[in-house]
């Protein structure tokens, strides 16, 4: 543990101390005026969690109910969500210079466990027609306190408590408590008032003054009293403990971390011949688990250079279900989702369906198809390649030779089985 101690022994009476980002529905939200151009704001939040070992998870703050707003650039808020949870995945701006914030709802000036956490995007900018991916991460952001008594206290004095106090507030620590509190910014005064029998049997007191002049928010500070009647002195030290570890809790409806081999990429057209690339290019996928799988959160990525698009709107798929996901309404006559900022690589291209982690680029992998890998059918156009039908192992599906040209005309004239089943390879 990095920690820095501060001890002022000082005789019975008086010890002075100086010391120490998927947004949606019931937000509150300014629509864009009419014909004003807008572009799309997908948002992710993290929390970063503190971890030793007297402090291993969220207490007070639950990540669901954090409150998230965007502001324009000025500083005037646009939009409001009071749950996290109620966020989607994106939502419209109109062009311009935005920042993002969260927080969790429990700001109180003291008070135990509760912890509050705050955090605050770069500003950002909507393009019209296009994605900005806008990440960020909350952090503690006040002050952390715990109170211990040295072993000469417990033994020597028959009462002690101790009051930490700021400006608007104040904790009693007493002798078996064992809680952390928590303080807004400012000043912490500390007063520790210990009880004894003298040996007249007269009740009497030890009062410890302290000071923490300038706590810095996120950081725990513990105060050890430490005082003995044998040697008549009384101090009150405290360390700063800066060894956190950190974890990070992401907001939203990320879905479960363990979805490997639940979806199957089955068949992906690549060079359509019939409209152009540009609006007639999809991807299959089989959903090969026996429960229903809801793509809403998960990403569409180019292995290459990392290009993606994170699936914006529910989109329940049950077992055995095909969803075809596609750059334009017109490149079948069966889309279920409409995707944009991917294009694929006529000589070869790794797909792959990620759940979001941090980034979208970091998130578990739930299936991927390198056909550019040998085995695949290369140098197509106007036919889809496609998994052999009845092949369900996600392993199996990224082998080459399991994949073939498809022979069958669908509505566009091109070749290919969108949103049905395969027909079997040779």
């Amino acid at each position: 543990m990095k920690s820095v101690r501060y001890c002022f022994p000082i005789a019975v009476g008086m010890v002075f101390l100086a010391f120490i980002a998927w947004l949606h529905a019931g937000c509150s939200k300014n629509n864009p005026e009419e014909n004003q151009p807008v572009g799309h704001a997908s948002i992710r939040v993290g929390i970063s969690v503190a971890v030793s070992q007297v402090y291993n998870s969220l207490k007070a703050a639950e990540p669901n109910e954090f409150v998230v707003a965007i502001y324009a650039e000025s500083g005037n808020e646009v939009m409001r969500f009071p749950r996290a949870a109620d966020m989607p995945v994106s939502v419209d701006l109109p062009e311009g210079n935005y920042y993002a914030a969260a927080w969790s709802d429990n700001n109180i000036p003291a008070a135990f466990d509760n912890d509050y956490y705050y955090g605050e995007s770069e500003v950002f900018s909507i393009v019209a027609g296009e994605t900005t991916q806008v990440s960020f991460t909350c952090v503690l952001a006040n002050i952390r306190v715990t109170v211990v008594y040295a072993a000469s206290v417990t033994e020597d004095f028959d009462t002690y408590v101790t009051t930490v106090s700021n400006a608007e507030g104040s904790l009693v620590f007493s002798e078996d408590e064992i809680r952390a509190g928590y303080f807004n910014a400012g000043p912490l005064t500390i007063q520790a008032v210990l009880g004894y029998t003298d040996g007249s049997g007269a009740v009497q007191s030890m009062t410890l003054d302290g000071l923490i002049q300038s706590p810095e928010a996120g950081k725990h500070y513990e105060i050890l009293i430490d005082a003995a009647l044998s040697d008549g002195y009384g101090a009150i030290a405290f360390e700063v403990d800066e060894s956190y570890e950190t974890e990070t809790v992401m907001l939203g409806d990320e879905p479960a971390n363990d979805m490997s081999g639940e979806l199957l990429i089955t068949e992906i057209m690549y060079n359509p011949s019939a409209i152009g690339d540009a609006e007639g290019e999809f991807i299959e996928l089989l959903n090969v688990s026996d429960a229903v799988v809801n793509l809403n959160g998960l990403v569409i990525r180019r292995g290459s250079n990392n290009s993606l698009h994170v699936i914006a709107e529910d989109l329940p798929l049950l077992p055995q279900q095909y969803a075809l996901l596609a750059n334009g309404e017109a490149a079948t006559d069966h889309v279920d989702y409409v995707y944009s900022s991917i294009s694929l690589v006529n000589s070869g291209e790794e797909i792959i369906i990620n759940t979001y982690g941090t980034d979208g680029t970091d998130g578990d992998v739930i299936c991927r198809v390198d056909y550019g890998a040998a085995g695949f059918p290369a140098g197509l156009n106007g036919s889809s390649i496609q998994l052999s039908d009845g092949i369900t192992d996600v392993n199996e599906a990224m082998t080459g030779t399991n994949w073939c040209a498809s022979t069958i005309a669908y509505n566009t004239g091109d070749l290919g089985t969108p949103g049905t089943v395969n027909s079997p390879c040779p």
